[in-house]
């Protein structure tokens, strides 16, 4: 294991982009509060800078929404930059956020802020991809090897397009060279071409893999253009889906860890005629507004101690563990486990946004995104997760002898008909030439020895 330089950050000193406000105090609900509710949390009324100007152009209806996606473009930035968990392990900024509507209104909510928020990013995307079509070209139109030029090493290409295959996801790691990878999807359907599997077949690797530190990716190939990946793979992704897609789309895999790896936000559902959410102007001031966070992320970089942030995070774990230990739901303490890892790498997020300076808001909103994350997951999962846990029956008995199985009187005597019996309902098809192997097997080993009138006897001290 790699020992970790543990830096801590002086947090004294207010950053440029942060603005003095009075500091609205509300009670946050409780996590029993949160699960009697018909109603997804209300956000908080005083929220972390970052997060108020980038929701400042979305409609009331849709801030939470908004809210709950909005830190997953903003983690792109950074490369090279950990936090140190409360569990003395560090954790990068790996985020997603699935969006989740009743029906299929508002989940356009999210696009125009993220473009705004990675301009810079697709603006070089742009750049680099007209320079490794280039570069293709070349390649591809030179008659001898010594003419072909070598693939530039610095075609860094972070948003990608979801139906990337498998090499060219290895290709766009290697060329980041440590930088997050991001994709959104227009509908949640969209995994499967990341995947390359659908149905049955999809184990959703690559969505497991992309929540989970120091994992190992790649693929070997044969050939002097073909992709030969290894390593780290960072992947963060926005997605959005119905209810009734999710339910589909997750229904072969309730029990397995896709689930608890997602965040989660939800839609509000538009009551039927009501006025359209009206969107403010993504414009110059609104770039100029968020440009700042943008610049402290692109500097942040290292192994960070943010006390606070671990404060918070044990405050949280004692929140959720004293209703779990209450209500002793076993599926609702699964889940907050890596809802909690989520709701820190928010803080931390946000915390280096800020250049490394922590605001009171932070606990309030990452309290909220994770009581939001885990009331939908219960709503939505719970009840799959029971059923695919209780469908594993945990308390079946090892392997049993056949010959154990075997109903013999009292002097130990049986008939071919009883091995038979035994043989077939252990699984087995009715084959009589396979169960006078197994009767030999036990004759020659002493297990048994022959009889009268074609019956057996056990040698009981065997």
């Amino acid at each position: 294991m790699k020992k970790v330089t543990k830096k801590v950050v002086k947090t004294t000193k207010k950053s440029a982009a942060l603005k003095k406000q009075p500091v609205k105090k509300s009670k946050p609900l409780s996590w029993a509060e949160v699960f009697a509710s018909e109603q997804l949390p209300a956000l908080p009324a005083a929220l972390p800078k970052l997060i108020e100007v980038s929701i400042s152009r979305t409609p009331d209806l849709l801030k939470g929404t908004v809210a709950q996606a909005i830190p997953v473009p903003y983690s792109v930035y950074p490369r090279n930059l950990r936090f140190v968990y409360i569990d003395g392990r560090t954790r990068e900024l790996r985020m997603n956020t699935l969006l989740v509507a009743t029906e299929g209104g508002g989940k356009e909510c999210i696009t125009l802020p993220t473009k705004r928020i990675m301009a810079e990013i697709k603006a070089n995307d742009k750049r680099n991809r007209k320079r490794l079509k280039d570069f293709n070209e070349k390649y591809n139109s030179a008659r001898n090897d010594a003419d072909k030029p070598q693939r530039p090493s610095d075609l860094i290409i972070q948003w990608l397009h979801p139906d990337i295959t498998r090499p060219r996801l290895g290709q766009a790691m290697e060329d980041a060279q440590g930088s997050f990878l991001f994709l959104k999807l227009n509908e949640l359907e969209d995994w499967d071409r990341v995947e390359g599997q659908k149905g049955r077949s999809n184990s959703f690797s690559i969505m497991k893999l992309v929540d989970d530190e120091e994992n190992d990716f790649g693929q070997d190939r044969v050939g002097a253009q073909s992709v030969n990946a290894d390593g780290c793979l960072r992947l963060n992704w926005l997605a959005d889906t119905t209810e009734p897609k999710l339910k589909k789309y997750f229904r072969y895999i309730h029990g397995e860890g896709p689930v608890s790896r997602i965040t989660i936000g939800g839609i509000p559902q538009v009551e039927i005629g009501a006025p359209i959410p009206v969107f403010g102007s993504y414009d110059k001031k609104y770039d100029d507004s968020i440009q700042p966070f943008i610049e402290n992320l692109k500097k942040a970089t290292g192994t960070v101690v943010c006390k606070q942030a671990q404060k918070m995070t044990e405050k949280l774990k004692a929140e959720i563990d004293e209703f779990t230990s209450k209500t002793q739901d076993r599926v609702l303490d699964t889940l907050s486990h890596r809802s909690l890892v989520a709701a820190f790498r928010r803080a931390c997020l946000i915390y280096a946004a800020n250049g490394m300076v922590w605001e009171s808001e932070i606990e309030a909103y990452c309290r909220w995104s994770m009581q939001v994350d885990l009331y939908m997951k219960y709503k939505l999962f719970a009840d799959d997760i029971n059923d695919a846990t209780r469908s594993v029956k945990m308390d079946k008995p090892g392997p049993q002898p056949l010959l154990d199985k075997v109903v013999v009187n009292e002097q130990g005597v049986f008939t071919f008909d009883e091995v038979l019996r035994v043989y077939t309902e252990s699984g087995k098809e009715p084959d009589e030439k396979k169960v006078r192997n197994v009767l030999s097997q036990w004759k020659s080993r002493g297990y048994i020895e022959d009889f009268e009138n074609g019956t057996y006897r056990r040698i009981t001290d065997k």
